[in-house]
């Protein structure tokens, strides 16, 4: 099984059109790039770990005025999993990976 795996990443190292089609992936080094990767991986994080609380406690206070009683109680409780003042370790390996291929 390693051996077709390596085989496999082998034929996509040497392809020159894989190659092509990564280098039109990767972002530009322009600033646009860089905030770009910072706004969308770094600040939600800043944002869950300083305010969780005042979040939660403003989706528990106006959910029930801009979603019907039925979806307010799910939008509550996505809210309350998703904004626990823990730091995401995958969203963050994901931006300083990103980073890091920014910058390569």
């Amino acid at each position: 099984m390693k051996e077709k795996i390596q085989v496999i990443q082998n034929r996509f190292k040497n392809n020159p059109k894989v190659q092509e089609q990564l280098q039109k992936m990767k972002p530009k080094k322009t600033i646009w790039g860089f905030l770009g990767i910072i706004l969308f991986f770094f600040v939600p994080e800043i944002l869950n770990v300083l305010y969780y609380q005042e979040i939660n406690n403003w989706v528990a206070q106006n959910a029930h005025i801009y979603y019907p009683p039925n979806i307010a109680d799910k939008v509550i409780w996505l809210v309350k999993h998703t904004f626990n003042g823990e730091v995401s370790y995958v969203n963050l390996a994901l931006g300083f990976g990103f980073l890091w291929w920014f910058y390569k």
